[in-house]
């Protein structure tokens, strides 16, 4: 498989852990503002998706140059977290949230150029 293009699915599951790792960390303030055990547990899982997510960019960082790599990872990242807060936290989804995701998302595929 070419290098470049697994360089990009790595990129995309350092985005997912990064999303995902946003997401438990706003469930853990749904639990409290103090340091319950509940709200340690959702934090110690953002922890881990984090360290996951670490992984899978430094893993991608040998694929790709870190001038396309990281935009890239930041468009999956920004589109995941909007998309995870409209279906499963019912924040808002707006034109010009739709238009700034599209927007990112194309100046990471103009510097993939």
């Amino acid at each position: 498989m070419n290098p470049a293009y697994t360089g990009y699915l790595w990129c995309a599951g350092a985005a997912l852990a990064s999303a995902l790792s946003t997401y438990l960390i706003k469930l853990s303030g749904q639990n409290g503002a103090d340091w319950n055990l509940v709200r340690l547990a959702w934090l110690g899982g953002a922890c881990a998706s984090y360290g996951l997510g670490f992984v899978c960019y430094s893993i991608a960082l040998q694929r790709l140059q870190v001038s396309l790599a990281y935009p890239v990872m930041t468009a999956i990242t920004l589109a995941l977290v909007a998309l995870i807060g409209y279906a499963a936290l019912q924040e808002p989804m707006s034109a010009a949230k739709l238009a700034g995701i599209v927007l990112v998302g194309a100046g990471a595929f103009m510097l993939a150029r």
